[in-house]
């Protein structure tokens, strides 16, 4: 039997390498927004799409109900999609399977380079999954942390409401030698 501990830290930095590798050549890309509506505030920054957003921007895909942009001059400062679920797709590289995750909430903070999905949030490559309430992913340490519902009862030390699950499927080349 193989080590879950092991397991997880190999699902982790999959994950972790995969996301670093697309975001630096993704955010080269073009960006293009689709939406039922749209408002821009010049002195704020901020941009509002609304109504079937859809944003794509090379491999990266995001599918959401609502997306705020908050630029600082030309620079987006921070990213917030908003859905029932908001989605979330990008193609790693030609020979890595596709990075899905979903979330009623997809948070993307340019400065400290991290991404949160939060409220049902499931991350999946391939057939391996990671879902709790809230996951975050760091880009610059390639960091990936996750935690389930808190508890229902202030004050008390008790099992989260939600736990976290990780699935991982096993290696198809079986068991290294």
């Amino acid at each position: 039997m193989q080590n879950p501990e092991r397991l997880l830290t190999t699902l982790l930095l999959l994950l972790a390498s995969s996301f670093t590798q697309a975001l630096q050549d993704d955010w080269q890309q073009e960006m293009i927004i689709q939406s039922n509506s749209a408002e821009l505030d010049r002195k704020s920054g901020m941009v509002v799409y609304e109504g079937k957003v859809q944003l794509t921007q090379g491999t990266l895909k995001i599918e959401a109900d609502r997306l705020v942009l908050m630029f600082e001059g030309k620079h987006l400062q921070q990213a917030i999609a908003n859905g029932n679920p908001a989605n979330y797709e990008q193609k790693v590289s030609k020979d890595k399977p596709v990075t899905r995750a979903s979330a009623e909430r997809i948070d993307y903070f340019a400065t400290s380079r991290e991404v949160a999905f939060t409220g049902n949030a499931e991350l999946r490559q391939d057939s391996n999954l990671f879902s709790g309430e809230v996951i975050r992913y760091n880009i610059n340490t390639e960091t990936v942390t996750a935690r389930g519902a808190e508890s229902t009862t202030p004050g008390k030390q008790e099992e989260p409401k939600q736990r976290i699950r990780v699935v991982i499927q096993p290696d198809d080349a079986g068991p290294a030698e």
